[in-house]
C-alpha cells in the first residue's frame, strides 16, 4: 500500500504477507447507502496490484442485508476479471445463514478464522481441508 491510501468508512485495512485483509468495522450493513458505501470501498481495494489475493472479514458484523450481500456477490465478480482471488472469514452465524441463502459459498471460500483463510491463500487451489461448503 501507498502513502495515498484512502481513509475508510466501512473496511479497515492491512497486509498480512501478500494478502490484502479487509476488515469490515460496521456491525450492521442494513441500509442502501452502507451497501453503495461498502461498494465503492472493497472495489478500490479490489481494483490494486497489491490486493491480488484479498479476505474480507466480517468478524465485527452482526447483520448483512440484501443489498450488502449483492454488493459482495459484485466484488467477487470484480476480482474474478481482474484475476484476482477473494475469501471471507469471520461470519457470525446469522450473517452466514444469509450467506448461504445466496450462495456466497459457491462463489467463493468461507472460513471461520482469518488465520484459515490466510492459510488458504498459500494452499494450491482447492486442495485447503479447512473450506466450508
Amino acid at each position: 500500500m501507498t502513502a495515498s491510501t484512502p481513509e475508510f468508512e466501512l473496511i479497515s485495512l492491512n497486509m498480512v504477507g501478500d494478502v490484502a485483509v479487509a476488515q469490515v468495522t460496521a456491525h450492521e450493513l442494513r441500509f442502501p447507502a452502507q451497501a453503495q458505501a461498502l461498494s465503492y470501498e472493497l472495489g478500490l481495494v479490489i481494483g490494486q496490484e497489491w490486493a491480488a489475493k484479498t479476505l474480507i472479514d466480517f468478524s465485527r458484523t452482526a447483520y448483512i442485508g440484501s443489498t450488502a450481500f449483492a454488493v459482495l456477490v459484485g466484488v467477487i465478480k470484480r476480482a474474478a476479471e481482474l484475476g484476482h482471488s477473494v475469501k471471507f472469514c469471520g461470519m457470525t452465524p446469522d450473517v452466514r445463514v444469509g450467506a448461504d441463502i445466496i450462495g456466497l459459498d459457491r462463489l467463493a471460500e468461507l472460513y471461520e478464522t482469518e488465520a484459515e483463510a490466510l492459510a488458504a491463500f498459500a494452499q494450491p487451489a482447492g486442495t485447503d481441508p479447512t473450506f466450508l461448503r
